[in-house]
């Protein structure tokens, strides 16, 4: 054997070693691995809902007799000062007439009172004509004081506001009459404003009255308010098809009536294992993660649950202090050796 021969198969020795070395070789990945972490983990739910006047604060100016509107000085939207007039009125005239009719019918039962008890002295009147003389008066007497101050309550046809506020609604003009007990206008406490948040009505079971709200205005500056679910509507809105959540809106937020908000109505609460959802793969529709398993990939079918951020639950199928493959984990086996950055 010559020396070419030799060499020819030193080289050809040489290429099968090289071929079992990578054989033996066993495939592995570069990746990143996250521990198993405890989390707070908070279940929300967003909405959208337009800032409105309080209705339990309102202040609804009505008519104690019937009276004619002569002048309107405010418009609805109006911020008014506590005392500012904001209407002149005057009785009808069929509530001075009213009025007139029941000075006359005292001086009537006066006269007749008297004159039964004249004729009671010369016993030309029995004490029951006494006695109904004088329940007449009475009754004449009593019905005069209530119309008197029924039109004093027009405080000489002038109604003024009786607080600081903004005007809501005015449902007269010049020139009406409204009867008794209909309202003149509205006047709302400028602070006392609520958020009417619209859900849908497959969500309304989840909220409850007390439950914490984050109020947010929609503008660049996007400014928050906290607050809470002060009332649950068990009604749809006919045109929205939404039913109706109301939130009390902070005194010192800066938000107008009719100013679009929107919300995050926390529903629940609670502390779970949570891995990074980067971390988290499907494979027909059910989930799984690779748990680092001693430098070994072992996948592990999980159960997740909310979703917080780039956080997710794990309810089961983890345990706290184990580690997962964050990234690099689709090129995954089940078994494949892994090599975490950093490391050779």
């Amino acid at each position: 054997m010559n020396w070419q021969r030799l060499l020819q198969l030193a080289v050809l020795l040489a290429g099968l070693g090289l071929g079992l070395l990578a054989c033996d070789a066993a495939p592995s990945a570069l990746v990143q691995t996250s521990p198993v972490q405890s989390m707070r983990f908070t279940h929300t739910l967003r909405a959208y809902g337009t800032v409105a006047f309080a209705s339990q604060a309102a202040h609804l100016l009505s008519a104690r007799c019937e009276s004619v509107v002569q002048q309107v000085l405010v418009v609805p939207g109006e911020k008014v000062q506590k005392g500012q007039v904001l209407l002149r009125v005057n009785a009808s005239p069929s509530e001075q007439l009213q009025l007139q009719q029941a000075r006359i019918d005292l001086r009537f039962a006066q006269n007749e009172w008297q004159r039964q008890n004249a004729l009671r002295q010369r016993q030309l009147a029995t004490n029951a004509q006494v006695q109904a003389a004088a329940q007449n008066l009475a009754k004449a007497h009593a019905l005069l004081q209530s119309l008197e101050q029924r039109q004093q309550s027009l405080h000489a046809g002038i109604i003024r506001a009786p607080i600081t506020g903004v005007i809501t609604a005015i449902p007269v003009q010049a020139g009406n009459t409204i009867a008794a007990g209909q309202p003149f206008l509205t006047i709302n406490p400028a602070g006392a404003r609520v958020v009417v948040l619209g859900v849908e009505p497959e969500d309304l079971g989840e909220i409850h009255v007390g439950d914490e709200v984050a109020l947010r205005s929609l503008d660049a500056q996007g400014k928050s308010w906290p607050s809470k679910v002060q009332q649950v509507l068990a009604q749809v809105d006919p045109t929205t098809r939404l039913a109706g959540v109301i939130v009390p809106l902070p005194a010192d937020a800066q938000a107008l009536p009719g100013t679009l908000l929107s919300a995050e109505i926390t529903l629940a609460q609670r502390q779970s294992l949570a891995v990074p959802d980067s971390a988290v793969l499907t494979q027909h529709g059910r989930a799984y993660c690779f748990v680092d398993r001693k430098g070994i990939a072992q996948k592990r079918w999980v159960e997740t649950g909310w979703q917080e951020g780039k956080w997710i639950e794990v309810q089961k199928g983890l345990q706290a202090g184990e580690t997962v493959v964050s990234l690099g984990n689709y090129e995954l086996q089940d078994g494949m050796q892994l090599r975490r950055e950093g490391k050779s």
